[in-house]
């Protein structure tokens, strides 16, 4: 969930939870892909950065890791995620923080405590390169000392750019300008039905994101294409895919120490 934008999402957390599943590119791609890329959590500490409403801490937890944490700039979101993990009694940590700014003297509740840190279309929000490092820093200094893996979705940085290329999909872009910084922005990701939300994601380039993360102390950074599941050829044919795989609105990234 977006750090940068925590506030834009306080009292949007019921709609966040539907549009998360409502979408059937989010079921059979984006959490079939995220999940293949993870593997075995069983037994594992996991992080998840910028969790939004808690969709996938939830889903962690059971699954079966052994902790699962989850910290986000919004308040609501958090609300939200710990009433969802007390109805339906999973034991999940809930923290407020900032992640594009860790703190300088460590954070006792995060720093080395974990197997595995997990993200979903959280980085592409950083609106700065130094934010965006932020949350990369975040993510190493959360990872055991001995080493551990960063799994993210993000925003791909070759985002088709015509118009309608994803409404197929339930999704589509008006792509803004490039920043000052360097990053070009999609004005706005519009989700038709949930037209309440102010989706404006970064689109940062792959040297980019590698920079910030070798500077955050990543030693390995691997581009992951998406790929849809089983179920989701069965129940809606290879053909309606086609156009989104050939250039998907995100792309994954394996990250290890």
């Amino acid at each position: 969930m977006d750090e940068a934008h925590g506030t834009d999402f306080d009292d949007l957390a019921e709609a966040y939870e539907r549009m998360a599943t409502a979408l059937p590119l989010r079921e059979h791609i984006e959490a079939h892909t995220l999940f293949a890329l993870l593997g075995d959590i069983r037994g594992r500490a996991v992080l998840d950065l910028g969790c939004g409403s808690g969709l996938y801490t939830r889903r962690f937890r059971e699954i079966g890791a052994s902790t699962v944490t989850g910290i986000d700039g919004s308040g609501g979101m958090l609300d939200h995620a710990r009433r969802r993990a007390a109805a339906e009694h999973l034991d999940i940590t809930y923290l407020a923080r900032e992640a594009t700014d860790p703190p300088a003297e460590g954070d006792p509740e995060l720093d080395g405590r974990f197997d595995l840190v997990s993200s979903v279309y959280v980085l592409c929000y950083a609106p700065t390169r130094q934010a965006l490092t932020g949350f990369c820093r975040t993510a190493r200094r959360a990872l055991r000392p001995e080493g551990g893996r960063f799994v993210f979705a993000t925003l791909n940085p070759d985002v088709a750019v015509e118009p309608g290329w994803y409404t197929h999909y339930g999704i589509d872009f008006t792509i803004g300008p490039a920043t000052q910084d360097g990053a070009e922005a999609p004005a706005v990701m519009k989700v038709p039905g949930f037209d309440e939300f102010p989706l404006r994601p970064f689109r940062w380039s792959r040297r980019t994101y590698e920079d910030a993360l070798n500077s955050a102390g990543f030693t390995t950074v691997t581009w992951v294409h998406p790929r849809v599941s089983a179920e989701g050829v069965t129940a809606y044919g290879e053909a309606h895919w086609a156009n989104y795989l050939k250039i998907p609105h995100a792309l994954y990234v394996e990250c290890t120490v």
